[in-house]
């Protein structure tokens, strides 16, 4: 399903590009060009949201069987977590302007890095010794944006592919092994999307100041490997992996 924080973001859009349309009549007589090269620092505020799906076994001698960690046969358990802090990062990029009968078009690419420090832990409903945990550490982007200037303002849309480095984790707390036990852990540097609006105003002629709002998704991220015991089982915890930012930047334009 898509995120109902990128459908808004990108119903707004086309508000803000009539409003951004409205108000550039005249333009080349009026406005500076966006047109050059920048870079620039942003703060802001990020939350994660992760579901660990206890998913059948596909290693072992019961692969296929419909076997996961806590059930048989499905349904298969969702367990939700999440966590919001603060993000700092830097970016650099280029825009290019293109003036069409009063109307400034932009165009540009954009390289991004933001450190984070997101991490929880959720807990099985079904049996209150599984555990499972996600952290993740910072996120990059490399990205386009496209939009319209009206006078010392540039309203855009973005989009591109995504880094994020995420460590994601399923264990049983039990200690005495009757039941079962495991610790298994996945993820890295994985790769996804990112999509998003903004707004650019000129302060001065090579400074300007952003607000930007940008969705990132990572797909799954599957936590598996053996159990300890017992040792035939392969638990297997896909994690769906969202990120929410909006933030505030500074840019210097070369």
């Amino acid at each position: 399903m898509v995120n109902r924080s990128i459908l808004a973001a990108f119903s707004a859009a086309p508000l803000l590009f009539a409003a951004a349309g409205a108000l550039s009549a005249d333009l080349s007589e009026q406005a500076r060009s966006w047109s050059g090269c920048y870079v620039g620092a942003n703060v802001g505020f990020t939350k994660a949201d992760v579901d660990a799906t206890d998913k059948p076994f596909t290693q072992g001698p019961f692969a296929g069987s419909g076997i996961s960690w806590n059930s048989v046969g499905g349904p298969y358990e969702t367990i939700g977590m999440n966590d919001k802090g603060l993000t700092g990062g830097i970016e650099g990029g280029c825009d290019y302007q293109i003036d069409v009968g009063g109307t400034a078009f932009v165009l540009g690419g954009v390289l991004d890095f933001s450190a984070m420090n997101l991490g929880a832990t959720g807990t099985s409903a079904i049996v209150s010794d599984t555990r499972s945990s996600f952290d993740v550490d910072w996120a990059a982007s490399a990205r386009i944006r496209a939009g319209l200037a009206a006078s010392d303002a540039l309203f855009y849309v973005t989009g591109g592919y995504a880094l994020a480095n995420i460590n994601v984790r399923a264990f049983d707390t039990q200690t005495v092994p009757t039941a079962g036990l495991m610790d298994v852990r996945g993820g890295g540097t994985e790769g996804g999307w990112v999509a998003g609006a903004g707004v650019e105003w000129r302060l001065q002629e090579n400074v300007s100041v952003g607000l930007e709002y940008l969705h990132y998704d990572f797909g799954k991220v599957t936590a598996t490997g053996a159990a300890t015991f017992p040792a035939e089982a392969f638990p297997r915890f896909e994690n769906d992996v969202k990120i929410d930012m909006i933030r505030v930047g500074l840019k210097w334009r070369l």
